[in-house]
């Protein structure tokens, strides 16, 4: 972890040596004639390590950064130049960032209980099993962490809630990472939820929940946070959850399987942007009138009967919708001879009323000209009447090289006179 003040990058010296106070040639010393004022804004330009070594620069510089504000531990650093910042600093803490490694798993706990005395407010402590069998266990002193704004944690087993555990009232962001919560997981994971009332952001990413069930049975619970404005929320399993009732939600991005997908849809109805990936069998039917919906992104197969149909389900309930990318997914040559004649499901529409009524930008990504995929293209741009651009990126293993892919495409009916139809080539990035 690397601590800095302000901004800045730290090396990974901590030096104070003191040297005599530099002079002029007619002997005026004007660093120590600065005023402490200046010599803030200097310390805040500075990296903890250099701001520290100003100590030997002139009497009034001794360890005047102690007492300077806006500390943020912000990477990695040696865990004994850690100790002595947090011992030294006489200020609060705003913004720390722990990366642990094996090696610092007994200082975790005593470096959280000195960042909770120093009002930290934005926090992530991100563990680096290496390959453990079990995840480092979080300390429990995180949960005296009151004033929390922002909090990230990342690979750790999360304890069970202390009784004395008032919550994080002012936590507006919430992100966990391939955490787990161990013996009655899904009460300790509704608990924290709920415990934050203030949250407007909660990203929950592929979290694991330790059941006594010996077949994995999760009980029913619901994520309850009022005030919520961004969901992103991926898992390999059900884990019983739904989500209360969201009436400020605006952004939303689902990775989930089987029932629980059609369960937290329920609650989006109001989300102005969703991300949604569609991989399973379950077909989802009953969904709300996503009536605020104006941008919507979906990961899917175009060969499945239940993909394409669960697309077309979402697209229907989506009147207002401006904005449509597509990425393709394909798994194996297997997978894509598992074919829905894409011909029947789009004439068993029948009419399609206002589907693609407002759409005004579309893009499939990922498209290796597959007769369905031609197909589905040529069905919007029949519909979408005032569409203005529409982009496909083609891959490179595709049936269809770029240039046959654009003729086929300009031969297509458009319902939208000012359409502009681009054909690309897909470059897959490595980030």
């Amino acid at each position: 972890m690397l601590p800095s003040l302000g901004h800045g990058v730290s090396s990974k010296r901590l030096r104070t040596t003191s040297s005599p106070s530099p002079t002029t040639p007619d002997g005026t010393d004007y660093l120590s004639s600065l005023p402490v004022e200046m010599i803030e804004e200097i310390l805040w330009c500075l990296p903890l390590d250099d701001a520290v070594r100003t100590s030997g620069l002139a009497k009034p510089w001794r360890y005047l950064w102690a007492e300077c504000p806006g500390l943020e531990l912000i990477a990695e650093d040696p865990p004994g130049a850690i100790d002595l910042v947090l011992t030294r600093y006489a200020c609060d803490v705003s913004h720390a960032r722990h990366e642990v490694p094996p090696e610092s798993l007994g200082k975790i706990d005593g470096w959280i209980r000195a960042l909770a005395a120093k009002g930290i407010r934005r926090l992530a402590v991100c563990f680096n099993p290496e390959g453990a069998f079990r995840l480092p266990l979080l300390p429990a002193s995180l949960f005296s962490c009151g004033q929390l704004t922002t909090l990230l944690l990342k690979h750790c087993d999360i304890p069970t809630l202390p009784p004395a555990f008032d919550g994080f009232p002012g936590l507006l962001e919430l992100e966990l990472e391939y955490v787990n919560f161990g013996e009655d997981g899904e009460r300790t994971f509704e608990a924290l939820i709920a415990k934050s009332p203030s949250l407007t952001c909660l990203s929950i990413l592929f979290p694991s929940i330790s059941s006594d069930d010996a077949e994995e049975n999760y009980r029913e619970w619901k994520i309850r946070a009022p005030y919520l404005k961004i969901l992103r929320m991926s898992a390999w399993e059900d884990y019983g959850w739904s989500v209360d009732d969201l009436p400020l939600i605006e952004e939303a991005c689902v990775q989930l399987e089987g029932p629980e997908l059609p369960r937290i849809l329920l609650e989006l109805a109001n989300v102005w942007n969703l991300s949604v990936e569609i991989t399973d069998d379950t077909i989802l039917r009953r969904l709300p009138y996503f009536i605020n919906l104006k941008c919507l992104s979906l990961y899917t197969f175009l060969t499945n009967s239940s993909t394409v149909l669960s697309m077309f389900c979402i697209l229907s309930n989506a009147p207002i919708l401006e904005d449509l990318h597509i990425t393709l997914l394909h798994e194996n040559e297997v997978e894509e001879t598992i074919e829905v004649n894409m011909e029947l499901v789009l004439n068993a529409l029948g009419p399609a009323g206002r589907l693609f009524s407002r759409l005004k930008h579309f893009c499939l990504y990922e498209s290796t000209g597959h007769r369905n995929e031609m197909q589905f293209i040529e069905f919007l741009m029949s519909k979408a009447t005032v569409v203005q651009q529409i982009e496909i990126y083609v891959r490179d293993d595709g049936s269809n090289s770029l240039p046959v892919a654009f003729d086929e495409l300009c031969q297509y009916k458009k319902a939208s006179p000012q359409a502009e139809v681009a054909v690309n080539r897909y470059v897959f990035l490595i980030c």
